[in-house]
């Protein structure tokens, strides 16, 4: 089981309409998409605890259950790009049903939270604003990370829709994602979500 699991998480960064056809052929239940959801926000927090406490951050076990509360944001984002990828996708001619929207959505939500060390390693290097340190040149797996993100998203979404060409759905997850970080901002606001306390 887990070698199956690491097998089709390296053919989603390598042949990531196949991966997606492989979770489709499995027809996880929502139950499993939520799971999916869930696994992703832990994978992610322990790198993140991971980070910190490489970095001395001894509160980092700490500050994993004060973001627990952070979970809640993941699932409505995740309804959020899941109804919207359906609804374009459909509008455009695409036959994916509501559930194996959800069923790739949460497999795109599982397979890019191993991005995470690319982007916490991107992020230490922005430099400091402060002292007019410029970012460093590993700032640029932030961008890199991002873009392989997108482009997982959009073949795992064209697959699902049966969508022979990608062009289209790419522009339309650009689209999507810079649409989804405005409506994270104004979420984080809404529910003044702010870092972990230390």
């Amino acid at each position: 089981m887990i070698r199956a699991f690491l097998q089709n998480l390296a053919e989603a960064y390598t042949v990531p309409r196949q991966s997606a056809r492989r979770i489709l052929a499995a027809d996880p239940s929502m139950s499993d998409c939520a799971l999916m959801v869930v696994l992703s926000f832990l994978v992610q927090s322990c790198f993140g605890v991971a980070a910190g406490l490489i970095a001395g951050d001894v509160a980092g076990f700490a500050a994993l259950g004060a973001r627990l509360s952070e979970l809640a944001l993941q699932f409505v984002l995740f309804a959020a790009l899941t109804a919207g990828a359906f609804a374009i996708g459909k509008r455009f001619g695409g036959r994916a049903s509501p559930q194996q929207m959800a069923q790739v959505i949460g497999w795109h939500y599982l397979a890019t939270a191993f991005l995470a060390p690319a982007n916490l390693i991107g992020a230490s290097s922005m430099g400091d604003m402060t002292t007019g340190e410029g970012p460093g040149g590993l700032f640029l797996l932030i961008p890199l990370s991002l873009g392989v993100s997108i482009w997982m998203f959009a073949a795992f979404v064209a697959e699902a829709h049966g969508f022979k060409r990608m062009g289209g759905v790419v522009a339309a997850s650009v689209a999507g994602f810079l649409a989804l970080g405005m409506l994270t901002m104004i979420l984080v606001a809404a529910f003044s979500l702010g870092p972990a306390p230390v």
